[in-house]
């Protein structure tokens, strides 16, 4: 039996599936300064706009005050296109393989709508092999470098680089969609087989981009719900509206999920958006039988029902680290799950003494040397394998939530 929701919790549902008519009984007692900030926290604010306009029953001032996200989130959708055509026609000229996932793909071509799904930034993927040419050439166009701290950058073995486009959009460019050495060994997906694999999509301000096919995209934001510890609403709305795509291969889906060694994540994941959205989805019986049966999953199924999810601004406990640490061997998840707990406590005494910390990659260390070193093991896919590359296990999932 599914748990009663709080009126706002419901309305945040109700808005990533698109639902129209009155808002949920009792959500009178909220105020648009509450609705704006759970809309912000689970990065659904122009969702909750749509939702609230298409209800007779709403106060009149509150679509003004969420008009705001909508249009913040229309403009960054211009950004997005202008920078998309710059990228578009550079890599073709350099012969360089990528595809975008994430933001505007899920925003055009699998959310109901596509000024629904928030998004503040570009994911693009590349070849391992094309990644030095891919930084080269978006350098080229005006591309900005943020992350320029090289023998830091060389030391941690990061799969991404932050970079501002053109437009003025955050743009991050991986080579792997893991991004710390310690998930990729956890999780060893075969990006240049799921870049084999890629399709043509358009968007509809008509640039037409590469896209993982649908089962690996479904595959990758699973993947990124879970390693980002599955917390926000925004992550599982995903998960739905790929999920409902009729050209996903569950079969597909499962093997390659198994080969990653990422089976029970991805079925946590799922688990968690059939719960949250009261559908069932196609399964595999060996993904159900992990969502259902195994310890993550019915740890993961007794703390919706204790701790209804999506939670809001100000509850006791919005942690995901269940869903971060889960692995398909019982003793990693543990291991993984006792250093992410140290680490979140260790962060924030440190913020507590100090304030929040200063990213290190943001430093400019232009070393020419490490620089090349980096883009050398990054095109051999080195970086996952060298000793010296290695972050602590703990801050896998601090790291990939910037994904």
């Amino acid at each position: 039996m599914k748990t009663k929701l709080r009126p706002l919790a419901e309305l945040l549902i109700e808005s990533v599936m698109c639902m129209d008519g009155d808002l949920p009984d009792g959500l009178e007692q909220s105020t648009i300064q509450e609705v704006c900030a759970a809309g912000q926290l689970h990065r659904i604010g122009p969702a909750v706009w749509r939702r609230v306009r298409s209800a007779p029953s709403a106060p009149h001032d509150w679509l003004r005050v969420l008009d705001r996200a909508r249009h913040h989130q229309l403009l960054r959708q211009m950004q997005a296109s202008h920078d998309l055509r710059i990228i578009s026609d550079s890599f073709a000229a350099n012969g360089v393989e990528w595809v975008v996932s994430k933001g505007p793909v899920l925003a055009d071509c699998a959310w109901p709508h596509a000024d629904m799904r928030q998004y503040g930034d570009l994911d693009v993927i590349v070849r391992p092999a094309d990644f030095g040419i891919a930084l080269e050439a978006l350098e080229g166009e005006g591309f900005t470098l943020l992350d320029r701290n090289w023998p830091e950058l060389l030391r941690t073995g990061r799969a991404e680089l932050a970079l501002r486009g053109p437009s003025g959009l955050p743009l991050d460019l991986h080579w792997s969609i893991s991004i710390t050495p310690g998930t990729r060994r956890a999780f060893p997906f075969d990006v240049q087989e799921m870049l084999s694999r890629s399709r043509r999509v358009t968007l509809g301000t008509g640039v037409s981009i590469p896209a993982f096919d649908p089962t690996d995209l479904l595959l990758h934001v699973g993947f990124h719900a879970a390693q980002s510890g599955a917390n926000r609403l925004v992550w599982i709305a995903d998960v739905l509206h790929t999920a409902l795509d009729k050209n996903v291969d569950w079969e597909a889906l499962h093997d390659r999920a198994r080969r990653a060694s990422a089976s029970t994540p991805i079925a946590l994941v799922l688990a968690r958006t059939e719960r949250t959205f009261n559908v069932e989805l196609p399964l595999p019986s060996e993904l159900r039988v992990r969502a259902q049966r195994s310890f993550a999953g019915r740890l993961a199924a007794h703390l919706d029902a204790t701790r209804p999810f999506p939670g809001l601004p100000g509850d006791a406990s919005l942690s995901g680290i269940n869903y971060a640490s889960a692995r398909d061997n019982i003793a990693n998840m543990m291991t993984s799950a006792a250093w992410q707990w140290i680490d979140v406590r260790r962060i924030e005494a440190r913020v507590r003494r100090n304030g929040p910390d200063a990213s290190s990659l943001d430093d400019d260390v232009p070393d020419p040397r490490a620089r090349n070193a980096y883009l050398t093991n990054a095109a051999k896919s080195l970086l996952s394998a060298t000793p010296k590359a290695t972050t602590s296990r703990h801050s896998e999932s601090k790291e990939e939530s910037r994904l």
